[in-house]
């Protein structure tokens, strides 16, 4: 695959998503309570915390002693985190399919192939940019953010996919 400033609709259309990608992309979400809640609810948690982890390393919060106690704090940030994310995605699928109920099947196409290409790119800069990441929480935070990246250009390449062909992936 061409670094992701060459990286072009066609060659990811043509060579398919890296398998680096699609493993990140199909590794099983947490299963926690916390993931639940953050996955179903949009207050039933604090999620003030996961607005520092949504771009790309080096993260600006300060390091964090590394004891069990921070260990587990950022196992539970990262199950928040994909709950929230799992959300919002949720949210956004629903309004894609009545978008779609309403006869917007090729803007969807459209948007949906825009966002896979970006995603791929930012993709690429967070993959690179994780070797920088010396602190667990920072190296933990940026891998979920790596991986739920991969998750969203995986199933939105689906998505088009499935549209393209004039099936209804919703």
């Amino acid at each position: 695959m061409k670094r992701c400033t060459q990286t072009t609709l066609d060659s990811l259309l043509c060579h398919g998503l890296p398998p680096e990608l699609i493993a990140l992309a199909t590794a099983p979400l947490p299963t926690s309570h916390l993931f639940h809640e953050a996955s179903w609810s949009a207050d039933a948690l604090d999620e003030l915390e996961l607005c520092h982890w949504g771009a790309c390393p080096p993260f600006s919060q300060p390091e964090p002693a590394d004891t069990m106690q921070e260990a587990q704090f950022t196992k539970n940030l990262t199950h928040v985190f994909f709950g929230q994310k799992v959300h919002l995605e949720n949210q956004a699928k629903v309004h894609r399919e009545c978008r779609y109920r309403s006869g917007a099947r090729n803007e969807i196409i459209t948007e949906l192939l825009t966002i896979v290409m970006q995603g791929f790119r930012e993709w690429v800069q967070l993959k690179d940019s994780i070797a920088g990441c010396t602190v667990r929480r920072h190296k933990e935070m940026a891998t979920s953010l790596l991986q739920w990246h991969a998750r969203i250009i995986y199933s939105y390449y689906h998505e088009a996919g499935m549209l393209e062909q004039g099936e209804n992936p919703y």
